[in-house]
């Protein structure tokens, strides 16, 4: 009876502990495996991104960016996307997601496959038509579930006062659900965000990140922050944002289909580009919710003292997050050489700029760009065109462990550079 006892109590003492527990460690962030393949996309003449330009963008599939590797040709080289596809795309592996830039009306499935002469071509994996939700190129935004076995894309109609979502299945992009979002517009607003920022945590909760336009254009737009229970798409829970913290996201037209703007660390705390204005000028700000919270904490900001727009944000490990950025003094337009790259210490909120063998890495022409690319190992950084005769589109490799960083490979000249992906 005795040894009956003392195991009943110390299992009703385990039971009290587990019970006590109360905030349960996050589910760690996978790494992604040390990347095998790249894909490039350069644009002719200027700049793309985010349909900016016609003139032809071009895809190369690559292997290695590693300074022993030939210059990446594009002159009569690589596939040409411009009529068909976009830029703006959802990746997963070695797939891309997307309603194409041709008016199929309906979802794609596509890789990029090179032969043995070099030469890029287009495979496509599946094509489905939309059910009763339209959605347009480049105007949506994603997040994966269930392991990667279902996609879930969201938009908002024509006007912008209806927020759709249509859960597709991966392996062929048949609708498997969809329906509309009980998200409405607040008096003194006039519509929403064209698509906001949809991101899942590494602990399984789903948010959704808009803003309403005001109907005075000479307000600010307010930003709300929804949860949303995943298996029956309804709005669990819902805040504002104040206008301090964040005005706006940073792309929220377009998601996540190019640039990053949401990232997470070990611990699955979540971090947000946004936008402020100061002075009657779009700054940028970078906002954390912490794991455990459910909104974005006033007191910090890991952008302070901002030289312009925030762009992209990538965490490389170490508390250290890769940005893109842009200093208003050198230029607004998308081709002015006013963007540069810094590391983020995400402890102290202060930053340097990316460097190699103690030089600054150069300032570059490129808004809507996405040259950097993060694996388990490195952070590929990609710099567009310099001045001298010498300078050349250029990646550059950040060693994740060592916080090193050193020349990869050149592309050819004549061509803006503007996308690295990570395929495999």
């Amino acid at each position: 009876m005795k040894r009956i006892n003392s195991f009943c109590l110390i299992l009703t003492a385990l039971m009290l502990l587990s019970a006590c527990d109360p905030e349960p460690q996050p589910t760690p962030v996978d790494p992604v495996e040390a990347a095998s393949v790249f894909d490039l996309y350069v644009c002719a003449v200027k700049h793309g991104g985010m349909g900016q330009n016609k003139n032809g963008t071009y895809v190369r599939q690559v292997t290695s960016l590693e300074a022993d590797q030939p210059e990446v040709e594009f002159t009569g080289r690589g596939i040409d996307i411009t009529q068909k596809y976009t830029m703006e795309s959802i990746t997963r592996g070695k797939y891309y997601y997307q309603v194409p830039q041709e008016a199929t009306g309906g979802f794609v499935k596509f890789h990029i496959v090179r032969d043995e002469a070099g030469n890029e071509s287009v495979v496509v994996d599946a094509e489905r038509p939309f059910g009763a939700n339209t959605y347009y190129p480049r105007k949506y935004t994603h997040a994966w579930l269930d392991n990667g076995e279902t996609l879930l894309v969201m938009g908002t109609d024509a006007e912008h006062k209806t927020v759709y979502w249509s859960k597709l299945r991966e392996s062929d992009m048949a609708v498997i659900s969809e329906g509309t979002m009980d998200i409405k517009i607040s008096s003194g607003y006039s519509s929403l965000s064209t698509s906001g920022i949809l991101t899942q945590t590494p602990s399984g909760t789903l948010y959704y990140i808009y803003h309403l336009k005001p109907a005075d254009e000479n307000a600010k737009p307010l930003t709300r922050v929804a949860i949303i229970d995943v298996l029956n798409m309804e709005v669990a829970m819902e805040s504002s944002v104040p206008e301090k913290v964040m005005e706006e996201t940073v792309s929220a037209a377009y998601g996540e289909l190019m640039q990053s703007l949401v990232t997470y660390d070990e611990t699955g705390n979540m971090y947000v580009a946004g936008m402020v204005t100061i002075d009657g000028t779009k700054y940028g700000v970078l906002r954390r919710i912490t794991v455990g919270k459910t909104s974005f904490d006033p007191d910090w900001n890991g952008f302070p003292d901002p030289e312009g727009r925030l762009l992209t944000v990538q965490y490389v490990g170490g508390g250290k997050i890769l940005a893109y950025s842009r200093d208003e003094t050198l230029g607004t337009k998308i081709d002015s050489r006013s963007h540069f790259y810094t590391l983020i210490d995400t402890k102290t909120c202060q930053r340097e700029r990316v460097s190699c063998n103690g030089t600054p890495l150069r300032y570059c022409s490129g808004r809507y760009s996405q040259r950097t690319a993060v694996d388990s190992k490195y952070a590929y950084i990609g710099v567009t065109e310099g001045d001298g005769e010498d300078e050349y589109p250029q990646v550059y490799i950040y060693d994740k462990a060592t916080g090193t960083v050193s020349p990869g490979v050149k592309l050819s000249r004549g061509f803006c550079f503007d996308l690295i992906r990570i395929m495999e």
